[in-house]
């Protein structure tokens, strides 16, 4: 049986906790290294949408179309299946119902709202 030139006995199978701490470290540390790009596009967007005054200044911001999208609730795919009108029209909508509400604090229902963490 080919198992049996790596295994002899059942001591065989367990992992050493040396080995299993740094397992959960390099995991750590490539999930990490995954996120840094989309907490690198958040902090861009904070520092866009912190340009607005209102909450309606948001669509004349260049560059953060697709990520109000995003909080708005729409996936990538789904933005490649709806036309620029009823995009805007989940934006505006995004922006009555949520950022509205929220007054002058318009960047952390933006950043933070449900659909946002796909970012």
């Amino acid at each position: 049986m080919p198992y049996l030139r790596h295994l002899s006995t059942s001591a065989d199978l367990i992992t050493a906790p040396e080995e299993i701490r740094a397992g959960f470290v390099a995991l750590a540390l490539e999930r990490s290294r995954q996120a840094s790009p989309f907490v690198e596009q958040a902090r861009a967007l904070k520092v866009s949408a912190m340009q607005a005054k209102h909450p309606n200044d948001l669509l004349e911001i260049e560059g953060i179309r697709t990520a109000l999208l995003t909080a708005a609730g729409f996936s990538e795919k789904a933005t490649h299946h709806t036309d620029e009108t009823n995009k805007t029209a989940a934006i505006q909508g995004f922006i009555e119902k949520f950022l509205e509400p929220a007054g002058t604090n318009i960047v952390k229902p933006v950043l933070f709202s449900n659909s946002v963490t796909s970012l």
